[in-house]
């Protein structure tokens, strides 16, 4: 176990103190691991806080590197400046378990496992907009190591790879400008060689729910995940499934037709109907999902939020779209792991049934107007 030897790459950026504290844990988990490892971290901070990484890098054995780009040109660079056999990314708002170099070195059997990708748990005060957050599906893939034995692809808060795998594929894509899909699209590369990537349950990582819970940050986060889904479904067509029209796409739809019968009835107060409609749609969706959950965690307000999160990400994917010209895709579903399908369709059936009803109220409403 102690023969592979690690490089941890970590790119950070004004997170001094968090990044403190992850610097910390990984000085704990290298004095268990018997063999070599590295830590290069990875700084684009503004001068004084550049400065203050600078020193805790000096106080922890760490290499610093200042490197002006963006995360994932940050995360190339690392791994260029590496020496050893494996790269394990970790990022500066987390905390490693204290085994967790052994864990991922357990995993490397034989040269066809080409990655390991570990759990993720977040921890931190459980606040009303962290409940709203946890009600949707975004949270499952940083979750799912745990649960099985082989993925497709790993978050990179918590993945590790072969070196010599890792620039082979060419790394991270540099044209996913925004912190969103570029460890996917990672993933799929590797697959792509007929490389495997193993789960390592053990190999545990918490994640602060601080840099999530910001409301703004959050739905800016969720507009780089709807963006990021239409540029890999681009890049990797068998992994886009046709689906139903998005409820975001059909809402668009109904606002076109209130538009249009309060151009044709020259009544203004008919354009009341748009947030309306979507003030239904999302309550009555709110409403199903919570029935249909088996556990009850948000409450129905909590759940709206969580819609309005869901539609943030998806009008984002088709906005992605319309800008590239690109409407083959606009009614794809990118499909990040197996088991995903089931949770798509049971929501699916009661969500067709919605859209017509609230399409047969709409057309029933524009027959009485005009």
């Amino acid at each position: 176990m102690g023969n592979i030897s690690f490089s941890i790459v970590v790119a950070t950026k004004s997170r001094v103190r968090l990044l403190t504290e992850l610097i910390e844990s990984i000085d704990v988990a290298r004095k268990n691991y018997p063999g070599d490892c590295e830590v290069l971290i990875v700084d684009d901070s503004v001068p004084d806080e550049s400065e203050a990484v600078r020193e805790v890098c000096g106080e922890h054995d760490c290499k610093y590197i200042f490197y002006e780009n963006g995360v994932s040109a940050k995360r190339n660079y690392g791994v260029r400046q590496a020496k050893n056999d494996v790269i394990l990314f970790l990022d500066s708002d987390c905390i490693c378990t204290e085994h967790i170099i052994e864990r991922y070195a357990e995993k490397y059997t034989d040269e066809r496992i080409a990655a390991v990708a570990g759990p993720l748990e977040f921890v931190g005060e459980d606040t009303w907009f962290w409940k709203a957050i946890e009600a949707t599906p975004f949270l499952t893939c940083f979750y799912l190591p745990r649960f099985i034995p082989k993925v497709e692809w790993g978050v990179t808060a918590n993945f590790s790879v072969r070196r010599d795998v890792f620039l082979e594929v060419d790394g991270f894509d540099e044209s996913f400008k925004r912190p969103a899909g570029e460890d996917v699209d990672l993933g799929m590369k590797i697959c792509e060689k007929g490389y495997e990537i193993n789960a390592a349950a053990e190999a545990l990582v918490y994640h602060s729910k601080k840099t999530w819970i910001p409301v703004k940050a959050m739905f800016r986060r969720l507009n780089f995940y709807g963006t990021a889904d239409c540029d890999l479904i681009r890049k990797h067509p068998d992994r886009g499934d046709l689906v139903l029209p998005k409820r975001s796409m059909l809402y668009i739809i109904y606002a076109l037709l209130i538009v249009l019968v309060s151009v044709s009835t020259g009544q203004r107060w008919v354009l009341a109907g748009i947030p309306v409609v979507f003030l239904a749609e999302n309550l009555v969706m709110s409403w199903l999902v919570n029935r249909l959950s088996q556990e009850k965690k948000a409450t129905l307000i909590q759940q709206f939020v969580a819609q309005l999160l869901i539609h943030d990400s998806d009008f984002a994917y088709l906005k992605r779209c319309a800008a590239l010209g690109d409407f083959s895709n606009i009614r794809k579903q990118m499909i990040y792991y197996v088991g995903q399908y089931n949770g798509m369709l049971e929501i699916g059936s009661y969500n067709t049934w919605l859209q017509l009803i609230l399409l047969m109220c709409i057309m029933a409403v524009i027959i009485i107007l005009l």
